[in-house]
């Protein structure tokens, strides 16, 4: 672990040097004052004037005592943002990658995907950013360098989440609209560590409901075995659900393609819905219901937090969600 912390002049430093590279702060303009930097960035004066004398030594900015600090030059560095994911066949990740690629042409950087759960190789890179799935996440670990997890976290890091109580309260109320009652759950992480399960169990509570034991299951996509089972405990259950609310579109994926394997009828037999709204799942035999939220804006508002330049703050950016109904959900018969 880090023992030590930056210097918070060097927070500023950081701080402005990401506004000259991502264009806010243009060259040939003025800084803003140390007063308005100092409160802006909750830190000293001292501080703000320690940042810009090396500013000045670097030759980024001119300092003339009758003007202010003006900028010299465009920062050269490189940025390099790493991106770490256990698995890099999850399509989600490959949209979102693709998004901030694109996004970090702008900021004149670059992207480095990993699939894996180790960041040192990253940090070798010389990456001076870094993006991760929620369930990489240790608390034991302090990140290296200025860190976004994307999804729900509890702790003091940055995040980017979708507005997941949004999201599982309308497809539950889908599917209750359409008459059914026995909804399942599938997902591929434990029941400790699933942020929607909570607000899926909190929806059906608030009208006196609940996803039995017996109605979760656990598909992982990569493992066709797990949906395959998943889809012949429905097929010999006594009273088997009529509707199956899945984790993400890759889960649903999954299901949909043992389904067919099997002869489980969807949405005959089963209404399915996903999350994420995968660019495949308006394309897929059955479409699938499922939730969308923008791959763009989350690639923005990571990038958002990662330009501001602190390491050490906690923040919490939440993309809108937006129920998107296909044909793999139908009126209960």
């Amino acid at each position: 672990m880090e023992t030590t912390s930056t210097p918070k002049y060097q927070k500023v430093v950081e701080y402005i040097k990401n506004q000259i590279r991502s264009g806010r702060y243009r060259v040939g303009e003025l800084l803003p004052g140390q007063r308005v930097l100092a409160e802006n960035l909750s830190v000293s004066r001292p501080s703000v004037k320690r940042a810009i004398d090396v500013l000045e030594k670097e030759g980024l900015v001119d300092c003339n005592p009758s003007i202010g600090s003006i900028i010299k030059k465009s920062v050269t560095e490189k940025l390099l943002v790493g991106y770490l994911v256990a698995d890099l066949q999850d399509p989600f990740h490959l949209e979102l990658i693709r998004e901030l690629d694109i996004l970090l042409h702008e900021y004149h950087g670059a992207l480095i995907a990993l699939q894996g759960t180790d960041d040192s190789r990253l940090y070798k890179t010389g990456i001076t950013h870094v993006v991760k799935h929620h369930a990489l996440y240790s608390r034991n670990k302090q990140d290296r360098v200025p860190t976004v997890y994307i999804g729900n976290l509890v702790g003091k890091v940055n995040m980017v989440v979708s507005d997941i109580k949004s999201g599982m309260q309308s497809i539950y109320r889908h599917l209750r609209e359409l008459g059914h009652t026995r909804i399942a759950y599938a997902s591929p992480f434990p029941e400790s560590r699933d942020v929607q399960l909570v607000h899926l169990l909190n929806t059906a509570a608030a009208e006196k409901k609940t996803i039995p034991e017996r109605y979760r299951f656990f598909v992982d996509p990569v493992d066709h075995s797990t949906s395959e089972q998943t889809v012949v405990k429905i097929l010999r259950s006594a009273k088997p659900p009529t509707a199956l609310i899945c984790y993400n579109d890759w889960v649903a994926i999954a299901v949909i393609h043992a389904a067919r394997v099997l002869g489980l009828e969807i949405p005959g037999q089963l209404s399915i819905t996903g999350y994420d709204d995968l660019y495949v799942s308006n394309l897929l035999q059955v479409p699938l219901t499922t939730v969308r939220f923008s791959r763009e804006e989350t690639a923005r508002k990571i990038l958002d937090i990662l330009m501001r330049g602190d390491e050490n703050s906690a923040l919490t950016e939440v993309v809108e969600t937006k129920l998107i109904v296909r044909e793999s959900t139908q009126l209960l018969k």
